[in-house]
């Protein structure tokens, strides 16, 4: 079994490579600690990609979205401090098999891996509600693409070329999202998409 382990504190890859060699198969763990470490070893084949939401590099779940296109159907686990029930789903929405998060030990942390590498997925109870709406957890996939970029501030022209639709499809959507996210302008979306994506 081979997994990438990628997370930017060598205190937490440590820990968590101990715990993987308890792994009933051997495991070869490859480390990254940044987005740009990560993308690097994509060229390798792995069973499973273990990966920080935040690490240098990486624009939250905008970036898991685009790992698991560069993963060619790599399993992905992402193991984050963030327990907001918005970012757990917006990185399943993405194509993660699995979210747990760092406050889970170390043999829930191993069960979560033992259940992707045999094709399961994973979810964790959910413990902590932001004070966004019910509403604001059920947005799309192309949906948290575009929260992504309003998170990133990118202007629409720029978004319309990243997502190749056109500037007038954009501002639709744009707008579409205001209403869905109760607020009055692009920094107000902005502001409240870091927050739901774990910006």
């Amino acid at each position: 079994m081979k997994i990438l382990l990628a997370d930017d504190h060598g205190l937490f890859r440590d820990s968590m490579a101990v715990w993987l060699e308890q792994y009933s198969e051997p495991i070869t763990i490859t480390l990254a600690s940044d987005w740009d470490s990560l993308t690097m070893h994509l060229d390798s084949s792995f069973n499973l990609i273990m990966v920080d939401l935040g690490m240098p590099g990486m624009s939250g779940v905008a970036s898991i979205c685009e790992l698991v296109k560069q993963a060619l159907g790599t399993p992905v686990l992402v193991v984050s401090a963030n327990e907001e029930a918005q970012t757990i789903q917006a990185c399943l929405e993405c194509g993660a098999s699995g979210y747990i998060t760092k406050a889970s030990d170390g043999k829930e942390i191993l069960n979560a891996v033992t259940i992707l590498l045999n094709g399961g997925m994973y979810q964790p109870p959910i413990t902590h509600q932001s004070n966004l709406s019910l509403t604001e957890a059920s947005f799309t996939k192309k949906q948290f693409e575009l929260l992504a970029h309003l998170a990133e501030g990118s202007a629409n022209k720029a978004i319309a070329q990243k997502m190749n639709l056109s500037e007038g499809t954009i501002k639709q959507y744009v707008s579409q999202l205001l209403t869905e996210l109760n607020v009055d302008n692009r920094t107000q979306a902005g502001n409240k998409a870091r927050k739901i994506l774990g910006f």
